[in-house]
C-alpha cells in the first residue's frame, strides 16, 4: 500500500526534525569539549533522545501507513511533528547565535 500525503508530510518533518537536532548536537558537544560542564552534557542527552524519538517515529509511521489506509492516525501527528521542528528549529537557532 502506498503512503498517504499525510504521512509523507510526517516523514518529511521526522527528517526535518533530525537534520536540526543533529545540528543541535553538534553545538552541543562543541560547547562540551569547550566548557566541559553538566550543562551541557545534559543538553547532548536531550538532543540524543529526541534524535531516538525521531528515528523511531519513522519506523513507526512507515509501519502504521500500511496497518491503516486512512490518515486518521496522520493528522494529529503532523500538527505534533510541526509543532516539534518549529520548537528545534528556534532552539537551533539561539544556541547557534
Amino acid at each position: 500500500m502506498a503512503l498517504g500525503t499525510f504521512w509523507m508530510i510526517d516523514l518529511a518533518l521526522a527528517a526535518g526534525s533530525i537534520a536540526l537536532l543533529l545540528g543541535l548536537l553538534y553545538i552541543y558537544v562543541g560547547n562540551f569539549r569547550g566548557l566541559r560542564s553538566p550543562l551541557s552534557a545534559g543538553l547532548i542527552v536531550f538532543a540524543s533522545l529526541f534524535l531516538v524519538e525521531n528515528l523511531a517515529a519513522i519506523y513507526f509511521y512507515l509501519a502504521m501507513s500500511t496497518w491503516t489506509g486512512s490518515g486518521s492516525y496522520a493528522i494529529p501527528m503532523l500538527v505534533l511533528n510541526g509543532a516539534e521542528l518549529v520548537g528545534f528549529a528556534t532552539l537551533l537557532y539561539v544556541s547557534w547565535r
